[in-house]
């Protein structure tokens, strides 16, 4: 896969030198955000409903994070951890009970969490200028993501690259084929995600004082992650923008 190569239908996530045009509004609210009320019950039952964010702002979420936590990414992990296990259960309901698709348990419940507070054009409140300028700055994300590009590019899903290969699909374009009755071949999709929540499960550790660092698979199962629950074009922008 090329980063140098257009994406088709970029009209939600690429804006010329700003691909994911994160919004003031949003720096101001995810600034607060990532400080610990994501994990907040409330909150955390709003994003297991919503299967995370919609696709633009779950790589918005996670650059945020990056620009002013680096990659203290605790939140985030346990977070797709416990939407990648839900959809390993799901996958696995499918297979005991004979069910002919797990349309409705790998469907979002709910909004997205960002969408629904309706931020995106909000202002930045008291923020200073520094923090938004550094919100804005999603070169951390960018930096992380390709330094382990090898280890998470055979998971990106083929529709989102708009790219012939694997028959790798993200949980939006898979429901979409699910929805058009064709035959979809589940069979390669339980396996991967129980890959991932064990590398996630392993991340999670990772921040017990005393534990060992993550692994750089373990790392990149949390892009795999997001890529999957929510889409990969936002972050596939990215990197071909400095391509």
């Amino acid at each position: 896969m090329s980063f140098a190569t257009p994406i088709s239908d970029q009209r939600d996530v690429v804006d010329g030198s700003r691909p994911l045009a994160i919004t003031d509004g949003e720096i101001h609210f995810l600034w607060w955000f990532i400080q610990g009320s994501i994990m907040t019950p409330e909150t955390r039952n709003a994003l297991l409903r919503g299967f995370g964010f919609c696709e633009r702002h779950a790589w918005v979420n996670l650059s945020v994070e990056m620009a002013f936590r680096k990659r203290h990414f605790l939140g985030s992990v346990i977070l797709y951890r416990a939407l990648v296990e839900k959809a390993v259960q799901a996958i696995q309901a499918r297979k005991r009970r004979g069910l002919r698709s797990p349309l409705n348990r790998l469907q979002a419940a709910g909004p997205c969490f960002l969408c629904a507070l309706n931020i995106g054009h909000a202002g930045a409140g008291a923020a200073p200028p520094a923090r938004l300028e550094r919100g804005r700055d999603s070169s951390g994300l960018r930096s992380f993501a390709a330094r382990l590009a090898p280890l998470w590019l055979p998971q990106v899903c083929t529709d989102c690259a708009n790219e012939a290969g694997t028959p790798a699909r993200c949980r939006p374009h898979l429901l979409a084929a699910l929805k058009s009755d064709n035959p979809i071949d589940l069979s390669r999709v339980g396996p991967t995600l129980q890959e991932l929540a064990v590398r996630l499960g392993r991340y999670e550790k990772s921040f017990v004082a005393g534990e060992g660092q993550p692994s750089d698979q373990d790392r990149a199962a949390l892009i795999a992650a997001v890529g999957w629950c929510s889409g990969w074009r936002p972050l596939l922008g990215l990197l071909r923008s400095s391509g």
